[in-house]
């Protein structure tokens, strides 16, 4: 026996010491039964059972106790799989919304041809969001909501900073879908026109530079702060009031 089998063995051993394993009736006649009748080796079957058992104790390891879960990811190391327990590990922030994929802030960096900002005011986002859309790219930071930031329905989520490339002043087939409750107003941002929109949730209809019409809607039953500097557009969602909102505007500054 080579020392991995006597490994592996051991661990089988201490999982099965911790397992309170039901009784079972006395099956001994049926063995003999089956070990009596003729039959032909079903190797791909007894491969499908090992197989089947190995799934079994793998899904019986959450009904265990923190060591039984300890041994049987140390079992499943031994054959090269890394198992992590992590009992704290929640989806991100922001991760019913559609906003992409999970990055890390260099990760989106490498992603896009733009230099990403970051609201300084609020520090380090939640979670930050990778889309194919607009072709792009489009980068997302999400801000979890709290008392400074009050979250909008049950997403959890205070504030949603996009940044993407689209030159709003040139582009025509920019279009804002709003309701008749909807409050729209130009603003300025330290110096630059920008596009502040309240009240109902509303669409955002535009095409990119594949010629892509994309059309979306706001994430959040919030407000909308919306403006174009150095060819990337940046758009803020949030529950708070316009000049809060412009505040943050003003305090963005490079990611670096």
């Amino acid at each position: 026996m080579t020392d991995g089998s006597r490994a592996i063995e051991s661990m089988l051993y201490r999982l099965g010491e911790q397992i309170d394993w039901p009784e079972h009736p006395d099956q001994v006649p049926a063995v003999l039964r089956r070990l009596s009748a003729p039959t032909r080796p079903q190797r791909r079957l007894r491969w499908v059972s090992a197989t089947a058992a190995i799934i079994l104790i793998v899904a019986s390891v959450f009904l265990l106790s923190p060591g039984a879960r300890q041994a049987v990811a140390d079992l499943l190391g031994v054959a090269g799989i890394e198992v992590r327990f992590d009992p704290g590990m929640e989806p991100p922030v922001g991760a019913e919304l559609d906003l992409g994929e999970v990055v890390t802030l260099e990760e989106a960096q490498t992603a896009v041809d733009f230099d990403l900002s970051l609201i300084d005011s609020l520090g380090q986002p939640d979670a930050i969001y990778l889309s194919p859309r607009p072709s792009e790219g489009r980068v997302s930071m999400v801000w979890r909501g709290d008392e400074t930031l009050p979250a909008a329905g049950e997403a959890d989520v205070g504030l949603i900073h996009s940044q993407f490339e689209l030159d709003l002043a040139e582009n025509e087939l920019f279009v804002k879908s709003v309701r008749p409750e909807n409050g729209v107003r130009a603003v300025d941002i330290a110096g630059i026109l920008g596009l502040w929109i309240d009240g109902a949730p509303h669409a955002i209809t535009y095409e990119d530079a594949a010629g892509k019409v994309v059309e979306e809607e706001t994430r959040l039953a919030g407000n909308v702060l919306m403006w174009e500097r150095a060819g990337v557009t940046h758009r803020i969602e949030t529950t708070l009031p316009l000049q809060q909102a412009l505040a943050l505007a003003r305090s963005i500054g490079s990611a670096d």
